[in-house]
């Protein structure tokens, strides 16, 4: 079963859900959707019922918006507890004190931040919303006198957003402070199977470009990528399914593993994959369709899947628009940006006026011409931006 909400649902996954005639609710967004008369719509009461005669129901949405809904109707649903459970950054942290001990964190309001003395905390350390999404209001701070400026980002980003995301999905009152994790950062969709058995259906590098960067601009996987780390991901996500009871369970988990192997989580996204058009790449990547996946209960066969991606690297890209730009004033220019790469797998444009993206594009390149994605890593982004 399915919830369809803002801001965006693919065509990719519309299709997928007319292909299974999986059990869409029936809202006014899901109903105005381009293939909704094909989608197999049921009213809230029906729909919900339903929900409720399964102990572990399989549900999914695209979007963290629908998290209102699944409060109002299935108040005592496992699955809504979870999604509450983890949507809270906060709460994540005190059931993750006991596999990460070192790891410190601190919860403030935003009018307080300005009296912050940063002088009594430990550096590097890392700011972001208690709930949030798309690393709105996320910020990494180095040292003491970085804090001022990174103060005026957070008071410019509440300005912008504060309409754009209900409350639920972003709140911009509540921010947690906690330990900066060094090492790689790490980007998995998956799921907990009917047992509680942890199926991984994309692992990515988040990578960033030198000092302070928390955006979104570069994911990269490949053969390598998910050779390396599978079955040690395997390994921490089933000592997290003895935490909590999570069968059935969907995510999107963003963590660091550390130089000595250890992973710190930074983020669990319940109740769905990776946000906007974003999950869509395990199909464009590895011909893995995650919707089906989940909903199939379906486990992807690696060992053959990587054994036609031979040396390739694949990057999917969020291109944000620079926070110092008026974004009134500019005009960002997606045919040059698309035309920068060699193999466009696939992009979406998005209203960067609304949205903190410009656009998602899925791309790969041979292993030895990395240098194709690291060009867009570092750019200021000048050269695919025009003044109005």
């Amino acid at each position: 079963m399915i919830i369809l909400e803002q801001p965006y649902v693919s065509e990719f996954l519309q299709q997928t859900i007319v292909r299974l005639q999986i059990p869409v609710l029936a809202t006014d967004y899901s109903c105005n959707l381009e293939y909704a008369p094909a989608m197999n719509l049921m009213q809230p009461g029906p729909f919900f019922n339903k929900l409720k005669e399964a102990e572990y129901p399989l549900l999914f949405s695209n979007s963290e918006n629908s998290t209102e809904l699944v409060n109002q109707y299935g108040p005592d649903l496992q699955v809504t507890k979870n999604l509450n459970f983890f949507k809270d950054k906060s709460k994540l942290r005190e059931i993750f004190s006991a596999l990460n001990p070192e790891m410190w964190f601190r919860r403030i309001k935003l009018e307080d931040l300005a009296d912050l003395d940063v002088a009594t905390l430990s550096f590097p350390f890392v700011i972001k919303p208690v709930r949030g999404f798309a690393s709105i209001g996320i910020h990494a701070v180095h040292h003491r006198d970085e804090w001022n400026n990174v103060l005026e980002n957070i008071r410019k980003e509440v300005t912008l957003m504060r309409n754009v995301f209900p409350d639920v999905v972003v709140s911009l009152d509540d921010f947690l402070l906690e330990k900066y994790i060094e090492g790689t950062e790490i980007a998995i969709d998956a799921y907990f199977n009917h047992a509680g058995e942890p199926v991984i259906l994309n692992i990515l590098t988040h990578l960033f470009s030198p000092g302070s960067d928390m955006s979104d601009r570069l994911y990269m996987t490949s053969a390598e990528i998910i050779r390396k780390y599978h079955g040690a991901i395997v390994q921490y996500l089933e000592q997290i399914s003895r935490l909590r009871d999570l069968r059935n369970f969907p995510f999107h988990l963003e963590m660091r593993q550390e130089p000595g192997g250890t992973f710190i989580p930074i983020e669990i996204n319940p109740m769905r994959f990776m946000g906007f058009c974003v999950a869509d790449v395990e199909h464009y990547f590895y011909g893995i369709n995650p919707y089906e996946y989940y909903f199939l209960q379906k486990r992807p066969d690696w060992d053959t899947i990587l054994a036609s991606r031979g040396h390739t690297l694949y990057g999917m890209f969020g291109i944000d628009i620079p926070k110092h730009l008026d974004k009134s004033k500019i005009r960002f220019n997606y045919d040059r940006f698309i035309g920068h790469f060699s193999k466009v797998l696939h992009h979406t444009k998005m209203d960067y006026t609304k949205f903190p993206v410009a656009i998602y594009l899925f791309a790969e390149v041979p292993e030895n011409r990395f240098s194709e994605f690291e060009t867009i890593l570092y750019s200021d982004l000048s050269e695919f931006i025009d003044q109005e």
